[in-house]
């Protein structure tokens, strides 16, 4: 009996055990568990916009699937009509500018928000990473100068940075002949933002790792510092990483929204760009006469998606806490 124990401890992967653990103690939070079933029934459709846009009826090519409600000519005259169940699921929750119907509008809208804000911050996180490993890694001069750079973006207010950079870029671009999407050209707007939060988050963890035995045992044995930072240091950083990733893409989603809301018309995003800022912006005259759902409703849309993928980040955080799993 004691051999087939031995043998059955041998087969255990601890990394399976590990993510086991968490899983466990990931359903046994029922927060993270709600915020994480309406965050996935959001990321359900964003998948669905790039498997099979026709059947959300707004895709990449908008004005052509719009001809299918509105006829050839696209007209923002009309006032946005009333939810009805008589015309199919398009229209549950009625129209807005354009006659577009505002259920699969909104739907289509989150592929633009979901993966522009998931380049984002999953962008300024490898940038954070490896600039606050080396960072803290190397220390003395080269960790003064990153964290002085990092003092001077936190320095500046988000929102206003963005504006600057996403003019500035737009520029560039458009002076070369270099044909980028415009809510692109917002996502790497807010890249160049995003990357100093987690090169400080990143940094404090590496100088707490970089002073344990095993370090020291590796630089002994020969390792050099690439090596460390690379097998050793980065992948302790991750967890904590994972977890601001998580709580991050409900600010980076609101943010976003926030600058599509703003009349950024000479980067081409117009009314007819299907994202949730600028629907919201767009059906802002309704928003006090008979049409006011145009506005309010994918404002809840976008709200009910914050506040579960938030939810989800503050239990993952709690699943991660060394604490918790003792």
């Amino acid at each position: 009996m004691i051999p087939n124990a031995n043998k059955e401890t041998k087969k255990r992967n601890p990394r399976l055990e590990d993510i086991k653990d968490t899983l466990r103690l990931l359903i046994k939070n029922k927060l993270a568990l709600t915020g994480l079933s309406i965050t996935s029934f959001y990321v359900f459709f964003a998948i669905l916009d790039i498997v099979y846009p026709q059947y959300l009826g707004v895709g990449p090519g908008i004005v052509t699937t719009l001809q299918r409600f509105t006829g050839p000519h696209i007209s923002a005259a009309a006032v946005p009509s009333p939810p009805t169940f008589s015309n199919g699921w398009y229209y549950y929750l009625g129209t807005t500018y354009y006659n577009i119907p505002l259920l699969p509008a909104m739907f289509a809208a989150l592929y633009n928000d979901i993966w522009d804000s998931a380049l984002i911050v999953v962008s300024g996180a490898i940038i954070g990473i490896f600039v606050g490993t080396f960072s803290a890694y190397y220390g003395k001069l080269v960790d003064e100068v990153v964290m002085r750079i990092t003092d001077i973006f936190f320095s500046i207010p988000f929102l206003i940075f963005a504006i600057i950079t996403v003019t500035v870029l737009s520029r560039v671009f458009y002076q070369d002949n270099i044909s980028i999407p415009p809510l692109t050209i917002v996502a790497l707007s807010l890249v160049v933002i995003w990357w100093p939060t987690y090169a400080r988050l990143t940094r404090s963890i590496t100088l707490s790792v970089k002073s344990q035995k095993f370090i020291e045992a590796s630089t002994a044995s020969g390792s050099s510092r690439i090596r460390n930072i690379v097998v050793h240091v980065i992948p302790n950083v991750l967890s904590p990483v994972f977890v601001q990733i998580s709580l991050d893409i409900g600010n980076v989603i609101l943010l976003f929204a926030t600058l599509a809301f703003l009349p950024l018309t000479f980067l081409g995003i117009t009314p007819l760009t299907p994202e949730l800022g600028s629907m919201i912006s767009t059906a802002d005259p309704f928003l006090l006469g008979p049409g006011w759902y145009a506005a309010v409703i994918p404002a809840l849309f976008l709200l009910i998606f914050t506040i579960s993928i938030n939810l989800f980040g503050d239990g993952l955080r709690d699943v991660l806490d060394p604490k918790l799993r003792r």
